[in-house]
């Protein structure tokens, strides 16, 4: 399995792939900063890999940029049969606000309903990550219930009291002396995803 979009490249996770991820810069921005790529030696790249492609409800991708390089992976997990899969993207530092993940997405979906024929998609997502939120929308996922989760990343502090971050602080709460934070549950039919592309509404930019 290969898919081959404009600038973008998706094909199944190798070993050396996790090396690629792990020289990947931490972001600057508090805000993305839970999403960073975890930093694992040798030895536990390959205990994680070994553990996660033997996985019969997992599956794992590498996305690679027009130059060749490694910018994110893609994996499925929670897979029931041809039912419904769980997706999570993750993009290195140096490659978001660029298109990639947006192409990538188009490209796979493609590829999940068309010719894997799972019937449906869904994902969780931070509802800090307005970016992403945005992202998944304009792809025609729709929002179908939401949950909090323990706001324990260093970085959530900065983000419920920097004054920058005021627009996000809706999305957190206190539950006694715990800090939680708002995730959205999303999903994406098969019948939802062809009826766009056939009215051309995933095709543009």
């Amino acid at each position: 399995m290969k898919l081959q979009g404009p600038r973008v490249t998706i094909r199944p996770m190798k070993r050396e792939d996790l090396e690629a991820m792990n020289q990947w810069r931490p972001f600057a921005d508090p805000l993305y900063q839970p999403f960073d790529f975890p930093r694992r030696d040798r030895s536990e790249q390959d205990s994680w890999f070994d553990w996660r492609s033997q996985d019969p409800t997992r599956r794992l991708y590498t996305i690679e940029n027009e130059r060749h390089q490694v910018i994110g992976s893609l994996t499925l997990r929670e897979i029931d049969g041809q039912q419904s899969a769980r997706l999570g993207i993750t993009l290195g530092a140096d490659f978001v606000n660029q298109g990639y993940g947006t192409e990538a997405l188009r490209l796979f979906l493609n590829y999940f309903f068309e010719t894997l024929s799972f019937a449906r998609m869904v994902l969780d997502v931070a509802a800090t990550n307005l970016r992403a939120v945005h992202t998944y929308r304009s792809l025609g996922f729709r929002q179908v219930g939401q949950h909090y989760r323990p706001a324990d990343h260093p970085s959530y502090r900065t983000l419920q009291r920097d004054p920058h971050y005021r627009h996000l602080h809706p999305f957190f709460r206190r539950q006694g002396t715990l800090s939680q934070v708002l995730f959205y549950d999303m999903v994406l039919t098969r019948e939802e995803w062809i009826e766009r592309n056939q009215a051309g509404e995933v095709s543009g930019a």
